[in-house]
């Protein structure tokens, strides 16, 4: 199953039909729309990575550990499907949501077992394609990690929480990892994940659970929803 959320499967397609009229674009899509092989170079570093046995399931154990067998998880800016795809593969369902069509098509390549959905997380709609037709009132968890809110359209952030948080199951958790100094000042994300509802907030600077300081480089955040 491959639900469409409002943007065609089209490479370079910065304003696609079908998606809402005052959609902006990703930073990620201008990246991509100056340097159109950008998204194959990215594809083909995490592969030579693998080769050469670097460890990439740092993001997917962490979540893994938070989650019993069989859980639903939202990879949010899955790229070409390496979380998403490690989380399948111990036991979870998996849906996968992408701006990029080609790392899209790239996951669906190399896990065809997992729901891949190509679509803009600021315009975000799995409530009646894929939650309402499975019975189940949100995702156990969403993990969006690799940077995905810092190449998001400046001013969406509280858009994309906001969807975040309409998509969590009511005890759901959202782990959220992205490096400081990359325009997204991490104090502000605190403040927009607040407004967006978000409440049990911990924080760390790195996927295996060191503490985060102010100064930290790099934040990964659990966020809760309940009390």
């Amino acid at each position: 199953m491959s639900p469409e959320l409002g943007l065609p499967d089209v490479p370079g397609n910065l304003a696609p039909s079908g998606a809402p009229a005052d959609r902006l674009t990703t930073l990620w899509e201008a990246v991509v729309a100056r340097d159109p092989r950008h998204s194959d170079r990215y594809i083909q570093r995490f592969e030579t990575m693998r080769q050469e046995g670097a460890d990439l399931n740092g993001e997917a154990r962490l979540v893994d550990a938070m989650l019993e067998r069989g859980s639903r998880v939202l990879d949010a800016g899955c790229g070409p499907g390496r979380i998403g795809g490690e989380l399948a593969r111990r036991g979870h369902s998996v849906v996968g949501v992408d701006v990029d069509p080609v790392l899209v098509d790239a996951a669906r390549r190399d896990h065809p077992e997992v729901t891949w959905a190509h679509g803009d997380l600021a315009h975000l709609d799995l409530l009646d394609s894929v939650l309402k037709p499975a019975g189940t009132h949100g995702f156990d968890a969403i993990v969006c990690a690799g940077n995905v809110m810092t190449f998001l359209a400046p001013g969406t952030y509280g858009a994309v929480l906001d969807g975040f948080r309409d998509h969590l199951a009511p005890d759901g958790r959202a782990v959220i990892g992205f490096g400081s100094g990359r325009g997204y000042d991490p104090e502000q994300f605190f403040d927009d994940a607040a407004e967006a509802g978000f409440t049990s907030i911990q924080r760390f600077s790195t996927w295996d659970l060191r503490p985060y300081r102010r100064n930290s480089d790099f934040l990964v955040a659990v966020l809760g929803t309940g009390a």
